[in-house]
């Protein structure tokens, strides 16, 4: 005898009481075919290891590429160090990604709560079945019995964990610390782009900086050449003098020529510190408008205990930390059991039809009611060991986060001590660099004169001259050093955190 059977079953819908998905929400679900698919159909690996593959068409493929975002750079408008930082908060693409990660990580803090509420689904099946089933009419005889049955069975069904041992409250504060550090984790991005335009614009303006002081020292040189020739007409100087005038001009057009070389190296670094191409046309301001720190009010000790409080990326460790706690015990809770509730009410649509031995029974039909409501109590024995082995992961994932947090104190505690010594050592460097900038102008201003008037050498004229030019840019140096160390401080101890959220946009601070 044979069996025949057919099934169909599907779901109709299905989703978390409450929390179903709005209209907006499925219609960003929705996948878009794009032409450039039609570069992955057929795709296949390079036949040759010895020979480049063969690039298909990938003209539409490569499409987002070519996308162009309008330019929010004004090339009129000379840029103050706040407008560049405010221009980068807002353009650079790296403050979307976390801003994106940091929405993503909200969003899985809801989807961690969501195990909170029941399921309620309504699902509907239809089945057709026929059975042939032997039946023993007598000693020596037997016969079957056809059973012909066709079913519909629609119900809704609810599943709700009443008690599951702490599992989803580990969840929930698993999730939450990652939105913590997702959030730490954008304003240490901010605080990392605003250091990187503050760094790169003052290498720039002191790129400028050492322009103007070659242009000036190219300016020195050809003096003292035209007096050095002036005097060899008048027969007061000699050939080899005129030669090394002569040199040391030629020296310092190449010694403009050469700081020339570095401006657009710091221009492309500025414009991708910002966020923007560097063939975008950009004019800033000269850093010597900004005012230079005189002192360090605090220690260095109160300095290194507000890093430890206020730092985004040391904050985002500890909650690192926190989310492996929560990791545990989830792992924990999994070795006790779960308590569900689980119900069902729906209908019953069917009819049968029964042929005994030939004879065919009318065909009966029923519709009733179905329901049914209980509690499932789901305690696992034995699984090969996989929960010991999560909990020995996230024990090992705390002792390892532990670390890291230690490690990245330390590390922060050494770059304030750094830079705050820095800083210091710059302040005083700066009025030893300006008295030296002062007393070198004097001596060279004499020395050129007494040149004039035959008291002075050549070689006098031409050192003076040299530690001049030196001089200034020790000057220049000293002046970029201390504001890049105090951009760096107050980097290093977080201390722009609360500059950049007490301001309105395009108000920074230019102030390291």
């Amino acid at each position: 005898m044979k069996c025949h059977a057919a099934c169909l079953t599907f779901t109709v819908v299905s989703y978390v009481l409450g929390q179903g998905p709005t209209a907006t929400q499925a219609k960003e679900g929705e996948k878009e075919v794009h032409p450039a698919s039609s570069a992955v159909k057929g795709l296949k690996a390079p036949v040759r290891p010895d020979a480049p593959w063969a690039t298909p068409d990938l003209r539409a493929f490569a499409e987002p590429l070519r996308e162009e975002h309008p330019s929010e750079i004004d090339p009129q408008k000379e840029y103050e160090l706040a407008e560049l930082i405010d221009l980068a908060e807002r353009t650079n693409p790296e403050t979307q990604v976390a801003w994106a990660r940091a929405k993503q990580a909200a969003s899985a803090v809801g989807l961690a709560q969501s195990e909170y509420f029941p399921i309620l689904a309504l699902r509907a099946s239809a089945a057709y079945v026929r059975e042939p089933v032997p039946l023993p009419l007598s000693p020596t005889k037997g016969g079957f019995m056809d059973l012909e049955a066709q079913e519909a069975r629609p119900v809704a069904a609810l599943e709700w964990v009443l008690l599951d041992f702490g599992r989803r409250a580990a969840d929930v504060a698993a999730a939450k610390e990652r939105l913590l550090a997702a959030n730490l984790g954008f304003n240490a991005r901010h605080l990392e782009i605003v250091f990187n335009v503050q760094t790169a614009f003052y290498r720039l303006s002191t790129v400028r900086g050492r322009i103007t002081v070659a242009q000036t020292s190219l300016e020195s040189a050809l003096k003292v050449q035209e007096a050095a020739e002036e005097r060899y007409k008048n027969g007061l100087a000699t050939a080899p003098d005129v030669s090394l005038a002569r040199q040391q001009a030629v020296q310092a057009a190449f010694d403009v020529e050469e700081v020339n070389s570095k401006e657009r190296d710091a221009q492309v670094t500025l414009a991708e510190s910002i966020g923007i191409l560097p063939t975008t046309p950009l004019r800033v301001a000269d850093f010597s408008r900004l005012p230079l720190p005189t002192r360090l009010e605090e220690t260095v000790e109160r300095v290194i205990d507000r890093t430890l409080q206020q730092r985004p990326d040391l904050l985002t460790r500890v909650a690192v930390l926190r989310e492996t706690e929560a990791e545990i015990r989830r792992a924990r809770a999994a070795y006790y059991p779960t308590l569900s509730f689980q119900g069902e009410a729906g209908g019953a649509f069917a009819r049968s039809q029964i042929d005994l031995e030939g004879t065919s029974l009318p065909w009966t039909s029923t519709k009733q009611p179905t329901w049914g409501v209980g509690l499932a109590l789901t305690f696992p024995l034995f699984e090969g060991g996989a929960r010991k082995r999560r909990l020995e992961i996230a024990r090992s994932a705390r002792e390892a986060a532990q670390h890291e947090l230690e490690d990245a104190r330390d590390k922060a505690i050494s770059q304030v001590w750094r830079f705050y010594t820095d800083t210091k050592l710059a302040i005083r460097r700066l009025e030893v660099a300006a008295a030296l900038v002062e007393a070198s102008e004097k001596s060279y201003q004499q020395t050129f004169e007494g040149y004039q008037h035959g008291l002075s050498s050549l070689v006098d004229v031409l050192g003076a001259r040299r530690d001049l030019s030196r001089a200034r840019y020790t000057q220049l140096d000293t002046r970029a050093t201390l504001l890049e160390s105090t951009a760096a401080l107050a980097f290093a101890s977080g201390d722009l955190g609360p500059r950049l959220l007490n301001r309105k946009s395009g108000t920074v601070n230019p102030r390291p």
